[in-house]
């Protein structure tokens, strides 16, 4: 198989090499950057947000210093800056809580870099839709400390460039639950330091890619989770679940869960020919998190790889950095990345850290508790779509089947330059394709004047992750998924069924409790100790399919379902009525 995909660079790089004048909401953006003001600019794919970024760098070259910033080392890459852990010296397995300090001390800048700090004139942030709140505050804390200014961010002028409908902040369970009584969410916009600030927010409407429009109406339409039936067929135009891609082949195949993509990287390193050589990783301390790469790391000259962490050092690589080896010594491995540049690499450190919160003195301590050191790579014929945001590909693989969060849909297919470029070995269901109500909620909020009005008591719905699906045959309901996707078959039997189901008790919708002896396992109960457990569930979408009729609808609704079946004497018919009776 001839050698594809091995381009990989940044939508903005394409859309640099593209020559078109800025449209009126690019020129908007930069006239309110010259105004000084603070900004948040968005934008579905296509829309020049890296070109904007560029253009602002251009602009103040050799007048004003703009610091560039993301959250990983493929976005500051792309973005061509700097990760914000490496040039803030943000801990990264601390969080930080207002108002609180830390120690060791947060502020950890050598002289020089506090220096640089202190000349920042507009401070830039990328790919601001990973960026948990708690790290924009700690950004705030940092800069207000070096410039010894009080204003929020120290009196940068900050702009953030992202798409809050791709991958959310990572957070774990722990850190969550810490959070959760300083943050409402774990989005940027909750920073509390943001919230001081008069900041505007500009989103990109102009698409710049006329020749791939029926492709960037269907991954706008997957954006904001608003797909229609001629989206899905699209789509799945684009199945192919008998595609394979050789071993020396640089196409890379997205994944969603971790272990699909070590499943997969095992099978492809094991085609390959030649010794293999074993580098152990070694440990101080007990090490509680997931190793960052294998403790036992087996390489053979040829493996793909993508390396997992930045080299500070020399800047040789960073995290996301994609190659093939091409030798294996003792101590060192030789790489070739996909730029044709040859890296020699040696192990690298990854350090723990426990942290304690003291809310009498309002102090987190923080103590490095392990520390892993091992050769910085992983293989990477797949790679996780999480670990793929900010790469674009001319040709890619893609199991999403199985997607588990908001936007992941949306970012495995929008790391393709092309429709044609993508093939689906497994078809994405609907249900699979889902939005975050409260990023809704938040783009909701900006008024014509570009400013966003989010009041005090700004509280975010929890719905449901899944949508309810209502699968409907002839004269009977053939399938119920939940939003925890829990099954419900055989649901209505017949007519007479039907007609016992839904009943009002005290103006309250609930179930008969003749038709709940029908399913003596379901663990959820309505208003009136039925047993119908859809019905007491707060759903922010519902899909209806009646494969009999060749019907399929989606219902946009904001609160728990209520459902009604009509029957006359002549006719069966359903009549489902989303969202509360009146």
């Amino acid at each position: 198989m001839r050698k594809k995909g091995a381009d990989v660079n940044s939508e903005g790089s394409r859309l640099g090499q593209q020559t078109f004048s800025l449209d009126k909401y690019q020129k908007e953006v930069l006239d309110y950057v010259e105004q000084g003001y603070s900004l948040f600019v968005t934008g579905k794919a296509g829309t020049g947000k890296t070109v904007v970024l560029k253009r602002i760098k251009e602009m103040y070259e050799g007048k004003k210093v703009v610091a560039v910033l993301a959250p990983t080392g493929v976005a500051a890459r792309n973005a061509g800056g700097f990760t914000m852990h490496s040039f803030l010296r943000i801990p990264v397995s601390t969080p930080y809580l207002p108002n609180h300090k830390i120690k060791p001390e947060l502020y950890k800048l050598s002289n020089v870099s506090a220096k640089t700090l202190r000349t920042i004139d507009i401070l830039v942030i990328d790919e601001i839709s990973m960026v948990r709140c708690d790290m924009l505050d700690a950004a705030d804390d940092i800069l207000r400390h070096y410039r010894m200014n009080d204003d929020p961010f120290g009196g940068v002028q900050l702009v953030m460039f992202g798409d809050l409908y791709q991958l959310s902040p990572v957070t774990s369970a722990e850190d969550r639950e810490t959070l959760s009584e300083y943050y409402q969410e774990m989005y940027f916009f909750c920073s509390h330091a943001l919230r001081k600030i008069n900041y505007k927010v500009v989103e990109l409407l102009e698409i710049h890619r006329q020749d791939e429009h029926d492709f960037i109406d269907l991954l706008n339409h997957i954006r904001v989770d608003a797909i229609t039936p001629d989206d899905i067929k699209l789509l799945n135009s684009r199945y192919e679940p008998d595609f394979k891609v050789a071993v020396t082949d640089n196409i890379v195949t997205l994944m969603t869960h971790n272990k699909q993509t070590n499943n997969y990287n095992r099978a492809k390193y094991e085609l390959l020919n030649g010794e293999e050589k074993k580098y152990t990783a070694e440990v101080t301390g007990y090490w509680r998190e997931n190793n960052p790469v294998d403790y036992y790391l087996w390489l053979k000259v040829g493996s793909r790889i993508m390396f997992q962490k930045n080299d500070n050092l020399n800047s040789l690589y960073e995290n996301g950095t994609m190659g093939w080896v091409v030798s294996l010594g003792d101590d060192m491995i030789t790489v070739r990345t996909d730029k044709n540049k040859i890296v020699e690499v040696e192990k690298a450190i990854w350090e723990q850290y426990d942290y304690y919160v003291d809310k009498t003195t309002k102090t987190i301590y923080t103590e490095r508790t392990a520390t892993y050191s091992q050769i910085p790579l992983k293989l990477a014929w797949a790679v996780s779509i999480h670990k793929s945001q900010g790469l674009t590909f001319d040709e890619v693989v893609i199991d999403a089947s199985k997607s588990f969060t908001f936007g992941q849909v949306y970012v495995a297919l929008s790391r393709c330059r092309t429709l044609k470029g993508i093939h689906l070995i497994s078809k994405i269901p609907s249900q699979k394709i889902i939005a975050d109500n409260i990023v809704h909620q938040y783009m909701a909020c900006i008024d014509e004047n570009r400013n966003v009005n989010l009041p005090d008591s700004f509280e975010t719905e929890i719905f449901e992750m899944y949508p309810l699906e209502l699968s409907v045959g002839y004269k009977t309901f053939d399938k119920i998924l939940d939003g925890a996707k829990k099954k419900y078959s055989r649901v209505i039997q017949n007519e007479f069924e039907a007609k016992q189901i839904f009943q009002y008790f005290n103006g309250e919708i609930c179930i008969n409790k003749t038709f709940a002896s029908i399913q003596k396992k379901w663990k959820y109960s309505d208003t009136n100790n039925g047993d119908c457990p859809f019905i007491v569930r707060n759903y922010n979408k519902v899909e209806f399919f009646c494969e009999y009729y060749n019907m399929y609808a989606t219902y946009y609704i904001n609160g728990k379902i209520a459902i009604s079946l009509d029957t006359d004497v002549n006719k069966w018919k359903f009549t489902l009525y989303i969202g509360e009776e009146e």
